[in-house]
């Protein structure tokens, strides 16, 4: 596994859009350690807000966010097998991604999200978020689902990048 954990994983890679599996505790223990201990330092490498596993190669129900940027995460930074709910008004705001390098663009997500999750340890956790934190959960919630930003752009958006993205999946 350490082989896949040097990059983050570009649109064109399969692996990005493949639905995650679901982790299983206790037996997953051991493995879902060595994932989170590479996709730290892979998240670090990178300098963004959010690393979903299908990004460094392994198609599993896991997300982390970068630590000491969200404050409304009240120190989870991992996410294990998320339940989603987003709700309220639909909000404009720039979005980016790791694995879609240089694109970004505005993009309407709700506002807000309640997220049930298990910690490192298996424990359930659930969150009330909104604005960045509530993005960010559903932003990584779509990699687990194989789901990239760009494909909820409008038509004429991903008209509009259509050779980027094509490049990106060329270089990849």
């Amino acid at each position: 596994m350490q082989n896949l954990l040097k990059s983050v994983r570009v649109i064109g890679d399969p692996v990005l859009r493949k639905k995650s599996r679901p982790l299983v505790f206790p037996e997953d223990i051991l493995y879902i350690r060595t994932l989170i201990a590479g996709m730290v330092k892979a998240l670090d490498t990178a300098e963004g807000l959010g690393l979903a596993a299908p990004q460094v190669g392994e198609s599993v129900r896991l997300f982390i966010a970068a630590p000491d940027h969200l404050e409304e995460l009240n120190g989870h930074v991992v996410f294990i097998n998320p339940e989603i709910h987003p709700y309220g008004e639909m909000e404009k705001r720039e979005e980016g991604c790791l694995s879609v390098p240089g694109i970004y663009e505005v993009l309407s997500r709700p506002a807000q999200s309640t997220i049930k999750a298990q910690d490192v340890r298996g424990n359930y956790f659930s969150l009330d978020l909104d604005g960045l934190a509530a993005r960010l959960i559903q932003h990584e919630v779509d990699h687990l689902d194989g789901v990239l930003f760009v494909d909820k752009l409008s038509p004429i958006k991903k008209k509009l990048l259509k050779g980027r993205l094509k490049r990106l999946k060329e270089e990849g």
